[in-house]
């Protein structure tokens, strides 16, 4: 019967769908792990395994995200903790399973690409205005402005709010380029500029200060490139510094994103030492401490899911004492991540893991001559390499099912010769 692959085909990328439609709001009831499971039963029903494999061998992402993999499996057999390492395992299965799959078939056309872009932007935007709308609700029942910020902001979704700025940012550079580059996401410009601005206040209220930075990168990246192209140099700046301007004023406008702010300037000043009873951030002494781990077990790590204890080991001889909104702490009070995903990968698994991380994220960069969406994976690595930088954010299925994903769809699936 010759429509039953078509079938099997059609129903594997509703199954996508639903997936990226999840993906923001990660709710018990909905599992988003039942669009992998039905991804997964498709792919096996439509068959052609000859061809599929034929297709995945010798695709070097697919390679590397399977090393990746390997490595945090090999990493379970000498961890002290085999409870945690095999949780990381199976919520680590996604970098595996997405380049099986999607490895396997034919690289998307335009219009698949288009349509799983805008159902993450449709998803993402709907909780943010769903998020708005809800924290107006309860700050008028209560009377508190915490509603508005950070875990307060983002009740309606399970994902933390450092993953969910990270998806924030992705889905902002996604409209914002598509707007420029003449393929915007609605045909009424003003509904457009609606939606960046909708998206672009949400950065400010998620509270992550990592994506305020990211924010001016993205529209540094998009509006001197293309603007510049169209309109010229001195109009690309001049709209960059307006929306710099902008942005910049929002934060400090805003109470939760000026205080924010003014953390981080207290935190920069008082790196090399205490100033004015001010402390600096607990990550400059996770990162430090962070590294004798990985200088003790620089070749295989501690083993998967073991680096956090070895981390906390290290952290109890840390004096500092630091302040968290309503009273003081010391680092060994606490449970800490490294609170960076390359020295995360690294007290894992070792220098190995680490080199293939480094590969995924910088080797695409080379490799994008004649690759249909070259500026969406030039921003999809600088948003996930700089996010990485201070948050171990695949260490929550929420930056697991992000990354390889996306990652799969833009780069494995993509940066490969096309078949007839």
């Amino acid at each position: 019967m010759p429509q039953w692959p078509r079938i099997w085909t059609k129903l594997f990328f509703a199954s996508l769908i639903y997936y990226i439609l999840l993906m923001p709001w990660q709710m018990k009831w909905l599992p988003i792990t039942l669009g992998i499971m039905t991804a997964g039963l498709f792919w096996l029903l439509e068959t052609k395994f000859r061809a599929k494999f034929k297709r995945l061998a010798g695709n070097k992402y697919a390679a590397l995200l399977f090393a990746s993999y390997l490595l945090v499996v090999l990493g379970s057999f000498y961890s002290e903790d085999t409870r945690q390492a095999s949780k990381e395992m199976f919520s680590k299965i996604p970098i595996l399973v997405w380049p099986l799959m999607l490895g396997s078939l034919l690289p998307f056309g335009r219009l698949e690409m288009d349509r799983l872009f805008k159902i993450f932007i449709y998803s993402v935007s709907t909780l943010v205005l769903a998020s708005f709308l809800f924290a107006i609700y309860r700050y008028f029942t209560n009377d508190d402005a915490q509603v508005f910020y950070f875990t307060g902001f983002l009740s309606l979704s399970k994902v933390p709010p450092h993953y969910m700025g990270m998806y924030v940012t992705f889905a902002y550079a996604l409209v914002l380029y598509r707007l420029v580059s003449g393929n915007a996401i609605f045909k009424k410009p003003s509904l457009n500029i609606a939606l960046l601005v909708l998206l672009a206040l949400a950065i400010v209220f998620i509270w992550v200060r990592m994506q305020y930075l990211l924010f001016i990168f993205v529209n540094a990246y998009i509006l001197v490139q293309y603007v510049k192209a169209k309109r010229g140099r001195k109009q690309a700046i001049a709209s960059l510094l307006g929306l710099v301007i902008l942005f910049g004023s929002l934060l400090v406008i805003v109470p939760g994103s000026r205080s924010r702010l003014i953390d981080t300037y207290h935190e920069l000043r008082s790196f090399e030492q205490m100033i004015e009873n001010k402390q600096t951030n607990p990550r400059k002494f996770l990162w430090v401490e962070g590294v004798k781990v990985i200088k003790e077990n620089f070749w295989t790590g501690v083993g998967t899911g073991a680096e956090n204890a070895a981390l906390n080991d290290k952290i109890e001889k840390v004096d500092a004492i630091f302040w968290d909104g309503s009273q003081t702490y010391q680092l060994y009070e606490m449970r800490f991540n490294y609170h960076n995903s390359f020295l995360q990968i690294f007290a894992a698994n070792g220098v190995f893991a680490f080199l293939i991380f480094i590969a995924l994220l910088l080797w695409p960069f080379f490799d994008l001559k004649g690759h249909p969406y070259r500026t969406e994976v030039r921003l999809f690595l600088w948003i996930t390499i700089l996010s990485f930088f201070t948050e171990s954010m695949l260490q929550r299925q929420a930056g697991v099912l992000f990354f390889a994903f996306f990652y799969t769809l833009l780069i494995v699936q993509q940066v490969r010769p096309k078949e007839a």
